[in-house]
């Protein structure tokens, strides 16, 4: 037998073994078919586009764009806003002109509307006389309005509350009955908590602020 017979006889057998093995390997492995659905217990959605999935989301319907928390939900915030009535007191009284009514009811008809605010009632007066007499005269004022608010219009004392400044806070600085008259105001500053939808910063967001 020549060396070169020898040589593949060998290599013929190594080859017959080693499929042998793979094979008996192979056929002792059992074949998994994962052909059924795995059933999803969570709803994995996100219905509003805020980034936050349905089975985690607590405030849907979120303003696209929005910031927001890890359940989809942004920030409460205390929000004022001054409210003028312009009711043209006449000089050192606090006296309420008949054609004022109308203009307390537009502040009363938004407080029963919105039920959760509050009001503070601010007095103020022009700068005519002496500091202290301008003060309780301010708060006189206030103290008027608030009043019409709960015996008129049924407003709450509750949500209710009045404080004079006197000519601290002058609208118009000029001495002249114009200004006098501008300064001798009613404002209401409203108290409420509301859910804001602040926005995420963007690369935008500063030319949408000029």
């Amino acid at each position: 037998m020549s060396n070169k017979f020898f040589s593949v006889s060998v290599t013929n057998i190594s080859v017959a073994i080693l499929t042998t093995i793979l094979i008996s390997a192979c056929a002792g492995n059992r074949i998994v078919n994962n052909d059924a659905p795995v059933e999803q217990l969570q709803d994995l959605n996100d219905y509003d586009s805020d980034g936050v999935i349905k089975a985690r989301e607590k405030c849907d319907n979120t303003v696209l764009g929005a910031s927001i928390d890890n359940y989809g939900c942004g920030n409460q915030i205390t929000k004022m806003e001054p409210f003028k009535i312009k009711i043209n007191f006449a000089n050192d009284s606090f006296a309420i002109p008949d054609n004022a009514y109308d203009k307390i009811r537009v502040l009363a008809d938004f407080l029963k509307e919105n039920q959760e605010i509050k009001v503070v009632i601010e007095g103020h007066t022009s700068k005519v006389g002496k500091v202290n007499h301008n003060q309780t005269l301010s708060e006189q004022r206030a103290k008027a309005v608030v009043l019409v608010l709960i015996h008129d219009f049924k407003i709450p004392a509750e949500r209710l509350d009045y404080i004079g400044y006197g000519f601290q806070r002058l609208e118009d600085e000029r001495q002249t009955e114009e200004a006098h008259a501008a300064n001798r105001r009613i404002m209401a500053e409203l108290t409420h908590t509301e859910h804001l939808d602040e926005m995420e910063w963007t690369i935008y967001s500063v030319d949408q602020e000029l």
